[in-house]
C-alpha cells in the first residue's frame, strides 16, 4: 500500500491542475459566446450570493474534497482498522 509521501504528489498535481484549467475557463464566463448560452435562462441562486473572483474558484474545490474527501478517509480508517483486527486474530491464533 502506498504511503501518504507517495501519494501526495498525484493528489497536488491533479488538483493543480484542475484550479488552472478552471482558472482559464472562467475567463470564457464573460464572452459573448458564453452570453449566447444563457439566452431565455434563468438564474436561480440567492440573491445576496454575489461571489466573484477567487472565492467563486476555490468554493467548489473545497466543497468538491470535503464531499468526496471526508467519507474516502473514513473508509480507509475503516479498512485499516479491520486489517489491523485481521492480523491481530491470525497473530494470536494457536497452532
Amino acid at each position: 500500500m502506498p504511503t501518504f509521501r507517495e501519494m501526495i504528489r498525484p493528489i497536488l498535481a491533479i488538483t493543480i491542475a484542475a484550479a488552472i484549467l478552471m482558472l482559464l475557463l472562467a475567463q470564457l464566463d464573460a464572452t459573448t459566446w458564453a452570453d449566447g448560452f444563457r439566452v431565455g435562462v434563468t438564474n436561480e441562486g440567492f440573491e445576496g450570493d454575489t461571489r466573484s473572483g477567487i472565492v467563486a474558484i476555490i468554493g467548489p474545490l473545497i466543497k468538491i474534497a470535503l464531499l468526496m474527501g471526508l467519507p474516502a478517509l473514513l473508509t480507509l480508517g475503516v479498512r485499516n482498522l479491520i486489517g489491523r483486527l485481521r492480523k491481530s486474530e491470525t497473530n494470536h491464533k494457536p497452532d
